[in-house]
């Protein structure tokens, strides 16, 4: 059973955020990835990641061994963050549609931080790493949300199976 993430959350999710992924490792240990692209299904049940494989995998190899995941997502502007987090999670097949959204989530995060006066040159070398040919997706259903913006409501369940 999954939740149902609202229409806010799921246009958060998919917005200009930093994405950090995280799985624990056959030795116990936290491996954590950096996501370039998030695309939330229709129904607002599942979640697909996009991250490089190379850069991910211990995270990949601890999902694959049955490690749970959780994902974190901010937004550079606001320090605004939720936590989705899931007891599995499984790789699917990259196709076009998802490759373009990685493209689209690329450019819309390094337009972020470029508006926060970081230099184009930053954005454009970010555009660039952040659209490389090693990408994998993955595909969980989110368990519990959790909002993580800094202050008193930090942790707060948003929403659970």
């Amino acid at each position: 059973m999954s939740v149902q993430l609202t229409v806010e959350q799921a246009a958060f999710l998919q917005g200009p955020v930093s994405i950090n992924v995280a799985a624990a490792g056959r030795d116990g240990w936290p491996q954590v990835c950096r996501a370039q692209g998030c695309v939330i299904a229709r129904d607002r049940r599942t979640v697909t990641l996009l991250l490089s494989a190379r850069r991910g995998r211990e995270l990949l190899d601890a999902l694959d061994a049955g490690s749970g995941i959780a994902a974190v997502f901010s937004r550079p502007s606001t320090h605004a963050t939720l936590q989705l987090k899931a007891v599995r999670a499984e790789r699917v097949t990259l196709n076009a549609a998802l490759r373009a959204d990685n493209g689209r989530y690329a450019q819309a995060f390094a337009d972020e931080l470029v508006g926060l006066g970081f230099g184009a040159e930053l954005g454009q070398n970010l555009t660039t790493v952040m659209t490389s040919n090693d990408l994998t997706a993955l595909r969980f259903a989110p368990e519990i949300v959790f909002d993580q913006t800094p202050g008193p409501a930090a942790g707060r369940v948003l929403a659970t199976t």
